[in-house]
């Protein structure tokens, strides 16, 4: 009797074991835009996206079903291994485009989504460029309105691969500084410029206070449980529909 009893425990541990979890199950995509404009040219869909197309974008994700979450419920997901809601993805901006403010963040607050933008600090606030970029007193209203995550995309937008570890520090902890000061946040996850990374970027990034740390790749998704380091990005095409934005999105899951 009492080896069927053992025997039965055992079939059962074995079984909860192999039991597929909500948590596992959940990879995060991490969608990638850059400025707001119409009128673009094609070859430049990877930066632009017209407003009336980023809001078709939005709709569609709702629609067929995703949940927009936040970095930090990613991070809570890593850390503790708390369950994400289904159909878990993350929206987010680099540069710092004025134009995030006039088109994306109107539409983001429409429609309850939140967002992270990832700035360039050298050039907040900077309207001589080509694309103007968003003030700190921009940056801290949409971060006030519990729509927008500020983070950093570095301090003056180096392509990390070229440069060496004292640039490396300079721009990790410089970024990082001006965010928290002007902000009166923490600034915990930095994106790389162009995806690139050498071979000193991450361990430099951890050791000054990010703990989240994303490239870009344009192919794959997310597991909570692979940690917080080199998360996987999506390009967006402007010119992309909103049907071929959902099978972009399922051809990387």
């Amino acid at each position: 009797m009492k080896k069927k009893i053992c025997l039965l425990l055992v079939m059962l541990i074995l079984s909860l074991s192999l039991m597929p979890t909500a948590f596992a199950a959940e990879k995060v995509p991490v969608l990638l835009y850059h400025n707001i404009m119409d009128g673009f040219k094609n070859e430049d869909k990877l930066l632009h996206i017209s407003p009336e197309n980023f809001k078709i974008h939005m709709q569609a994700l709702l629609d067929a079903g995703y949940t927009p979450i936040t970095y930090a419920e990613f991070s809570d997901a890593s850390k503790n291994g708390t369950v994400l809601p289904e159909n878990p993805i993350i929206i987010t901006f680099d540069d710092g485009y004025q134009s995030n403010y006039d088109y994306a963040y109107p539409v983001l607050k429409e429609l309850g989504i939140k967002a992270t933008i990832f700035v360039i600090t050298s050039r907040m606030g900077d309207y001589t460029v080509t694309y103007p970029h968003f003030t700190w007193e921009t940056a801290i209203e949409m971060e006030n309105s519990g729509i927008i995550d500020i983070q950093s995309h570095s301090h003056t937008h180096p392509d990390f691969s070229t440069v060496d570890e004292d640039q490396t520090i300079y721009e990790a902890r410089m970024a990082k500084y001006l965010i928290e000061t002007n902000m009166n946040k923490e600034c915990n996850n930095f994106a790389y410029p162009y995806g690139q990374v050498n071979g000193i970027s991450n361990s430099v990034m951890l050791k000054t206070g990010y703990d989240i740390i994303n490239l870009v790749g344009d192919k794959g998704s997310n597991d909570p449980r692979d940690g917080l380091v080199n998360l996987k990005r999506l390009t967006v095409p402007g010119d992309m529909t909103g049907e071929e934005l959902l099978q972009y999105i399922a051809r990387n899951k």
